[in-house]
């Protein structure tokens, strides 16, 4: 295969000594190379898994073409030594190394690497034990290593784990070696590049030159079998010529060329068919050269990548792009070279990558690609066999051999034209199927099979249709009609359910021909008789436009499209249906109707309805009318302008929807809450589907659902009766909606799982329903926030007859909310002895705050451990209220007092959303929180145009809606806020969880020191532990049970010395009390912290409490007090020191008789 066509690494090898012939089978043994590692200056390591070795004797020819053919340049040269005499080496062997190496060394970027062969018994003799001059290996290093050692020694040996260890040495060095080379070779591209690539706008510059140098580096990286590199490098030459290209600049490219022989018939993946690196080189290359050799490197690398798929795709571009740059050269080339160049190119192309194929491990989804890439290159080819036929007057000038043709059909071949240049195709399939129609036959059928099958790989249903209509086609020309039946007898009608209409009634005129020729009578009236429906185009016989949307709230049957239809014909007739199809950018479909309605000559108007309810904008797609088994059809979206409108939410029509509840307890199973409102509509049955729109998010199967029906009355819920009844679940999940009246709202909960932590859910509401004997259908995607405004943190504080429990609420996310009630709900176990409650009606908490609520917990008098399963879990419950929440239910309750005045309520939905979602973005809501005044700013107009832009008629009039609430609602005060939205409230339940203490033990460190402490001194101290079982709410605990502790005096040695046990095991019985003496000696002046005493239990599932009574209490050290006397008589001074109190108090002096006394 041509494009397997690899490269190895040339290493080279001299020997002097006669053993190579003994070492080359076992070398050539442990080649290739494995597991080479190559890390650049700036990229990441490249692994090299294989690596080939072309080993070659060492050429003492010291001439060199550098960049020429970079891959056959040595790597690494190898001098393999073997002698044991020092003389020897001394006066022989040394002289030889030095002159091979200076041959080495003047080549650059060549590594060498010397080779010490000696046999193991020679490296075990005792006598070289006794050499005091060394051996001649240690000689060999001695002269000729440099900072890197490039000496190695291979012992070979009859053991072959010796002998495999001795040559993964001299393998692990010729790996090091052809890597250092490498490196160099790849810096000297880099760095002749970068420097060539800055010269580009000076004069004299040449793209051939830069090429060379690029595609050095390329083949540099191909002969290490790093491809993708070396694809990289072709990819950027690409680049670069199209760039040069669209300047203009082809002044090195000789010209155009393709005028050798063979190039239209050549394989083009053949590089070495021409010498083109010469070529390149003395600037001679032409551009179709050129570009052909670029391509083909580019498709070689992919080979050895195995990736037959990017070459077709690859194929496929280069080969329609490059035929406009060939046709525009036709006058040159010759006429019909560019067919015959292209159908060559396609079969060397997918021949070659249908022998690369199987060496490629290829999943599904890549053996589909690859049959879709290569019968695409297949039918490209089969195309041109369709302009040669029709030229040469083996195939008809009609469909659908005509579809190939992209400009008028050609003269004749036997009509003279003097100016057309000849050319005769050198490619011998085609010479053969010019020559002989048998031929062509055969030629065109084969190559049609074989895109067959590579389309019906692929599962290109309409490429195949295409394809077998040709063939069909082509029997029917040949007037073999059985061959010609046997093809169409089924794809007539696959084409008319592709919607390809003329081709399916070209083939049907065809298959009846066939049957006509063959006198098949009973077949022909069968084909005749069309038991499918007939398809046509409106036009010339119909127009249709849609002229408006009608969303009249008045009317019971929701919107209706308002459709103008012409009749051009004079006679008037009934339609079955006329229906419009209306798409939206999320998949969403609606059909709006109308059935049994005439249709007169001129200018008909009809009112199109749907049982389909679905908010949101919409394009009119396509219209059909049915007429018996004939359909008229108009795709609107071919036109210039497409039609798009806004259809709302009617409130005559029932609604549903999922949304968060507004009681969250954490902990316990979560839930959605599902609401359906019947509006306007009698329900006389109906089926509701949930679907999961987002990742992870599902429903646990259930059979029923316990629902509670309220009424509403003007859009508010009523306090009255309320119903309750338990909703069925069907097999296939859908829920049973029951018979209900208008006005009602039925509410139930679903649990959910989510298998991540997500803070939204997306789900699908689906409603089936009859009402008045229609079936209608609601659909909407609703949005769930589930995520948690606030979060809260606790702190356990054990006493002895209480517990004080703090609880921090922190704000998660960057809209304040309001704290509105808190309240801590107890258990069986504990009492809430004080329940904090706020001094103001509400709290607002901001970001990087946190409110802080201290509540005193004390045993239950009516608990007495009777039951020992008995939760100890209490409840914290925050109501709340989030600003924005505040402020977008007073925008909607706002907005929709004005729109019912106005007559516009339909347009609530899309209003509210859009003014939430755009429109009020400015809104700050910490400035609202801390002023309670709502500032919207500026009100965007242009925005607000363009959110109306599908409302038609409505759009002015929302517009002033929206500006008039901006105008009356900018500036307002928390007050008037609070008038729509006081009622509304959040909250959450949060799980709190007080440990359950089976000891506290009260810790009391007692001073026994009645005066100050002095800095030094001792203080006698007692450690008295009193243990209980008060917080044990367990069980009853005996009092005979003893429990072992230790006690851990947690000393700053920087402060005190403790004498005593630092730590200390005991035991104690239930009420007990013990004492232990310690001693503290301080070390500091000043106040000091009492050191902190910890009582644990030594048993692991006895979980203790310690209340340390000293806990940050400080005690006072003072100096110690020193003085001192002088007695002083005839110059003499006696000096003796001796303590006492008051060190730094006032000093007093005695003068007596020749003493001085001084204290200080």
């Amino acid at each position: 295969m041509v494009v397997l066509d690899g490269k190895k690494v040339t290493v080279t090898y001299t020997d002097e000594f006669g053993i190579w012939q003994h070492l080359a089978d076992d070398f050539r043994q442990h080649l290739p190379l494995r597991n080479l590692h190559w890390k650049s200056a700036k990229g990441p390591v490249r692994n090299i898994p294989v690596l080939g070795v072309d080993l070659k004797r060492f050429n003492t020819e010291t001439t060199e073409r550098s960049h020429m053919l970079p891959e056959t340049l040595p790597y690494l040269n190898l001098y393999f030594v073997n002698c044991d005499d020092n003389e020897t080496y001394r006066q022989i062997v040394k002289t030889q190394i030095r002159e091979w190496l200076n041959i080495a060394e003047s080549r650059r970027n060549q590594e060498w690497l010397i080779v010490y062969v000696t046999k193991q018994e020679n490296f075990r003799n005792p006598a070289r034990y006794f050499n005091m001059k060394g051996t001649v290996f240690d000689k060999i290093k001695a002269d000729f290593n440099t900072k890197r050692d490039r000496c190695v020694q291979l012992r070979l040996s009859e053991s072959e784990s010796e002998d495999y260890e001795a040559w993964q040495e001299l393998i692990a060095k010729i790996k090091e070696g052809i890597l250092s080379s490498f490196d160099q070779f790849f810096k000297q591209y880099e760095e002749d590049i970068r420097r060539l690539d800055s010269q580009r706008s000076m004069i004299g510059w040449n793209y051939c030159t830069f090429f060379i140098l690029k595609e050095g580096l390329a083949l540099t990286f191909e002969v290490m079998n790093i491809f993708e590199d070396a694809l990289v490098q072709y990819d950027e030459l690409e680049a670069s010529f199209f760039q040069v290209l669209k300047d203009r600049a082809l002044a090195w490219f000789g010209n155009f060329g393709a005028t050798d022989p063979n190039d239209d018939s050549a394989n083009i993946l053949d590089v070495k068919k021409k010498q083109y690196r010469d070529l390149i080189m003395q600037n001679s290359i032409s551009e179709f050269d050129f570009r052909c050799y670029l391509f083909a490197r580019q498709c070689q690398l992919l080979g050895r990548l195995h990736k037959s798929v990017e070459i077709c795709r690859r194929a496929q571009i280069f080969i329609s792009t490059f035929s406009r740059s060939i046709k525009e050269h036709q006058a040159n080339v010759g006429e019909y070279f560019l067919e015959s160049w292209i159908f060559s190119s396609c079969m060397s192309v997918v021949n070659e990558c249908e022998e690369l194929a199987p060496l490629t491990s290829m999943d599904d989804s890549n053996t589909i690609a690859f049959n879709a890439a290569k019968g695409e290159l297949l039918d490209l080819a089969r195309k041109q066999l369709d302009k040669i036929g029709i030229f040469y007057d083996h195939l008809p000038a009609s469909l659908p051999f005509t579809t190939s043709l992209n400009e008028t059909i050609p003269t004749s071949p036997n009509e003279d034209n003097e100016t057309k240049k000849k050319f005769v195709i050198t490619n011998k399939e085609l010479q053969e199927a010019i020559d002989s129609q048998n031929d062509f036959d055969v030629l065109y059928l084969s190559l049609t099979n074989r895109a067959l099958r590579a389309y019906e790989g692929s599962a290109r249903l309409r490429s195949l249709l295409r394809l077998q209509g040709d063939v069909a086609a082509l029997h029917f020309h040949r007037k073999q009609y059985e061959d010609a039946v046997q093809v169409m007898e089924d794809i007539p009608w696959r084409y008319g359910e592709q919607g390809w209409i003329v081709v399916e009634n070209n083939l049907l005129f065809k298959f009846a021909a066939c049957q006509k020729e063959l006198d098949e009578v009973k077949n022909l009236c069968s084909t005749l008789e069309k038991g499918e429906e007939i398809n046509r185009q409106f036009k010339p016989i119909f127009a249709v436009s849609v002229s408006s949307i009608v969303d009249d709230i008045g009317d019971e049957d929701g919107p209706y499209l308002s459709v103008e239809l012409t009749n051009n014909l004079s006679t008037s007739f009934t339609f079955d249906q006329l229906a419009i199809r209306l798409v939206s950018g999320q998949s969403e479909e609606i059909w709006f109707g109308v059935c049994k309605e005439e249709i007169k000559p001129g200018l008909n108007s009809y009112k199109l309805y749907s049982d389909n309810s679905a908010s949101g904008n919409y394009f009119v797609e396509n219209v059909r009318m049915s007429i018996g088994k004939v359909t008229f059809t108009h795709n609107f979206l071919n036109e210039s302008k497409k039609k798009s409108f806004r259809i709302n939410e009617h409130p005559s029509v029932l609604r549903a929807q999922i949304i968060a509840p507004c009681e969250i307890h954490i902990g316990e199973p979560q839930y959605f809450l599902v609401r359906i409102f019947t509006g306007l509509s009698h329900v006389d049955e109906g089926k509701l589907a949930l679907e999961p729109v987002s990742e992870g998010l599902s429903f646990p199967k259930s059979e029923k659902y316990h629902s509670i029906t309220k009424s509403v009355i003007d859009e508010k819920i009523s306090e009255g009766k309320v119903s309750e009844q338990d909703l069925e679940v069907f097999e296939d999940g859908k829920i049973k909606i029951p018979p209900s009246q208008s006005n009602q709202l039925i509410e139930f909960q679903i649990p959910y799982d989510c298998t991540w932590g997500a803070i939204e859910h997306k789900v699908k509401v689906s409603a089936e329903y009859k009402s008045k004997g229609k079936l209608r259908v609601f659909t909407s995607v609703d949005t769930i926030k589930v995520w948690l405004p606030i979060s809260v943190n606790e702190l356990n504080i054990f006493r002895d007859d209480c517990l004080f429990l703090k609880m921090d609420i922190t704000l998660q996310g960057s809209v304040p909310v309001r704290v509105l009630k808190t309240d801590l709900i107890p258990s069986k176990v504990y009492d809430v002895a004080d329940n904090p409650s706020l001094t103001l009606p509400s709290l607002n908490l901001f970001g990087k705050q946190h409110a802080s609520y201290v509540y005193k917990l004390t045993r239950s008098k009516d608990y007495h451990g009777e039951e020992k399963s008995a939760s100890t879990q209490i409840h914290f419950v925050v109501d709340y209220r989030s600003l924005q929440d505040e402020i977008e239910n007073y925008v909607e309750q706002t907005l929709n007092t004005i729109l019912k005045s106005r007559n516009l309520f339909q347009h609530s939905q899309f209003l509210i959303e859009n003014v939430k979602e755009h429109l009020l973005k400015s809104v700050d809501y910490v400035s609202y929180g801390m002023t309670d005044v709502l500032d919207l700013g500026e009100l965007d107009v242009t925005q607000c145009e363009n959110l109306f832009v599908t409302h038609g008629s409505a759009k002015e009039a929302l517009i002033d809606v929206v500006k008039e609430f901006w105008k009356t609602s900018n500036q307002t005060s928390n007050e008037e806020i609070m008038l729509v939205s006081n009622d509304l409230k959040s909250s959450i339940s949060f799980p709190v969880n007080v440990p359950s203490s089976k000891v506290l033990n009260t810790v009391e460190l007692i001073i026994s020191k009645s005066h100050d402490f002095i800095v030094g001194e001792p203080c006698h101290c007692r450690l008295i532990v009193r243990h209980s079982s008060y917080w044990n709410h367990t069980s009853s605990t005996d009092s005979k049970d003893t429990f072992e502790f230790f006690y851990d005096v947690h000393v700053d040695f920087d402060n005190w010395l403790l004498a005593g046990h630092k730590k200390l095991c005991f035991t104690l019985k239930v009420g007990e009390t013990k004492e232990f003496p310690i001693t503290l000696v301080p070390l500091k002046t000043g106040h000091l912290l009492v050191p902190f005493v910890r009582v644990a239990s030594l048993n692991s599932h006895i979980f203790s409490e310690t209340v340390y009574l000293n806990n940050a209490e400080q005690i006072l050290v003072r100096p110690r007090t020193q003085s001192a006397t002088f007695f002083i008589e005839q110059q003499h001074r006696i000096h003796s020191i001796h303590s006492g109190a008051g060190f730094g108090g006032p000093g007093h002096h005695h003068h007596n008789e020749g003493m001085e006394n001084v204290e200080f």
